[in-house]
């Protein structure tokens, strides 16, 4: 979505607007397969970490949004504006997976995804303010972090819970596919205080988000 000509106001509003949306949109979306393994299969215990596991990814997919979202916004050169709204487009399906899923297993999302949304917001702003030294770096950082994140939630699961693992494993190759975009637009290397600042952030946040 294109927002640059549009006034300042209008444009805090649509932010506003598409924040809400991200955070409390529980919509489901058309799956071709049968959901013949959604929770049936899986015992109270099973099923109990099988929610946290994918109330955490929806916390991160509700991130991604801001960050895109953050970065976009501030972000002067219009090829990477236009890159940035394309994926965030492309990660929203990630989002309804993981509502789907969360509604299937009669789970919840995160409390906290506001707050989370806030600071990923912020901190995609100033990757955005940061764009003449770091381009994509942040973008493509983000997504090394988000694979790896994911290749540690599928290995959590429990055994039985094959389409949560399905779904993760969605996820996880159009994640990869958007770090490779990232680094093919251009993407310099971030400093690495910032990428252990993100790692130390996402930790804390996946922790609280497991539970709450």
């Amino acid at each position: 979505m294109k927002n640059s000509n549009k006034p300042l106001l209008d444009k805090v509003i649509m932010e506003f607007e598409y924040a809400l949306e991200s955070i409390f949109n529980d919509r489901n979306i058309i799956t071709k397969e049968k959901d013949t393994a959604s929770k049936s299969n899986l015992t109270k215990g099973d099923s109990d970490k099988s929610i946290k596991v994918m109330r955490v990814n929806h916390m991160g997919e509700v991130c991604a949004q801001a960050l895109y979202r953050g970065q976009a916004i501030v972000t002067k050169d219009a090829k990477i504006k236009n890159k940035l709204y394309k994926m965030c487009n492309e990660e929203s399906n990630h989002l309804q997976l993981c509502n789907l899923r969360l509604r299937e297993l009669n789970g919840k999302p995160s409390l906290l995804n506001p707050a989370w949304y806030a600071a990923s917001f912020i901190l995609g702003a100033i990757a955005g303010a940061n764009e003449k030294k770091w381009k994509l770096g942040f973008i493509e950082e983000t997504e090394k972090q988000v694979v790896q994140h994911l290749e540690s939630s599928i290995a959590s699961l429990p055994k039985k819970d094959l389409r949560s693992r399905k779904f993760l494993r969605e996820i996880a190759i159009d994640e990869e596919k958007h770090r490779a975009s990232a680094k093919k637009i251009g993407s310099a290397d971030i400093p690495e205080n910032v990428k252990k600042t993100m790692d130390g952030l996402s930790r804390i946040m996946k922790k609280i988000s497991f539970y709450i």
